[in-house]
């Protein structure tokens, strides 16, 4: 009797509702910044549900979820790199663009060869830079700066600055849905997400890179392997700015330098939105990945609305501008010792 008794209340009581589970998104990030986004992010998502017109038409949530997918992508890359105290690496949509052509020329030996060779030529420009900033001490913003120069002249001497038209079948990754309806992009997104998650929760030098981040001389001074895990975070930002140069080639088989060019300013924008602290070592692969969700729809209300380019580049700005401002003041008023 006493069993039977017992067991719905142990049932209710070990399986977490769905208000737990909805709480522990929205509230259980590392910082109040963090969880104010992903609060803004539903509410915002919600009204645009309620008052844009066509915004929760599927051909739009599915345009939304495109768009979503690459600059995500390369947040997830960033995210890595300001976490280890790098603050960001400015070479990534040079590596994007770039890689769209390397892409396009490249498709003909296969959708599989060509990605997995786009994405280790990324993991590689990264890692140089990775290399360099380690074992030179070189500043990590010149040095990627300059890199950026480097990458965008050599796509420039190889395409004489004309798009490269791919002759293969791309439409798997570039216009292919799962179910029916869910875009193959986005399930790479989430595996790119999971991967980076995995790292930094569950692996050593995920540890490290935080550790690194928050006490960089602490780090030096304790032996952590300072050089090699700085090593993971350029090569892991190569190889993301590589893939979404993939996923932005692969809707129409063409390469131009033009193509993601902007994805430095985009994966910023996630990483500042999202609540990473740019002082390194906090901050969840969940906030950026939140960050661009909130800029992706923001973007695509203000598309949806007719509202013109050079208007939605000054609304984008102007929310990570705010950003950084809320940022701060919470750092300001943060106690001390936290």
């Amino acid at each position: 009797m006493h069993k039977t008794a017992v067991e719905p209340h142990q049932a209710a009581g070990s399986a977490p509702t769905l208000a737990r589970r909805s709480r522990a998104f929205l509230l259980g990030s590392t910082s109040i910044h963090a969880a104010s986004v992903r609060v803004a992010t539903v509410l915002l998502i919600a009204a645009a549900c309620a008052f844009v017109p066509h915004f929760s038409e599927f051909g739009n949530v599915q345009a939304l979820m495109y768009a979503l997918a690459a600059v995500g992508i390369g947040a997830i890359g960033m995210t890595l790199i300001t976490l280890s105290g790098n603050l960001f690496m400015l070479s990534m949509g040079a590596t994007a663009a770039v890689s769209t052509v390397m892409f396009a020329a490249l498709i003909h030996l296969g959708l599989i060869v060509t990605v997995v060779l786009v994405v280790l030529a990324g993991l590689v420009a990264g890692a140089i830079q990775g290399a360099v900033i380690a074992w030179g001490r070189a500043n990590p913003i010149i040095t990627t700066i300059a890199t950026s120069s480097i990458i965008l002249g050599l796509g420039v001497i190889y395409t004489g600055g004309l798009t490269i038209i791919g002759n293969g079948d791309a439409s798997w990754l570039g216009q292919g849905k799962v179910f029916g309806w869910l875009p193959t992009q986005i399930i790479v997104f989430a595996a790119f997400v999971a991967v980076a998650s995995f790292v930094l929760q569950k692996t050593r030098v995920g540890r490290e890179i935080r550790l690194i981040g928050m006490r960089a001389e602490v780090a030096r001074i304790a032996g952590l392997r300072m050089n090699w895990a700085l090593l993971l975070c350029y090569g892991y930002a190569g190889a993301a700015a590589a893939l979404a140069g993939s996923l932005i080639a692969s809707s129409s088989t063409q390469g131009n330098l033009t193509y993601g060019v902007d994805l430095d300013f985009n994966a910023i924008a996630a990483v500042l939105v999202g609540g990473i602290s740019i002082r390194g070592g906090r901050g969840q692969i969940s906030d950026a990945v939140v960050g661009a969700i909130f800029l992706a729809v923001i973007s695509n209300i203000l598309l949806v609305s007719g509202v013109s380019y050079e208007y939605q580049l000054v609304v984008k700005g102007a929310v990570v501008l705010g950003a950084v401002v809320f940022g701060a003041l919470l750092a300001r008023f943060r106690p001390r010792g936290r």
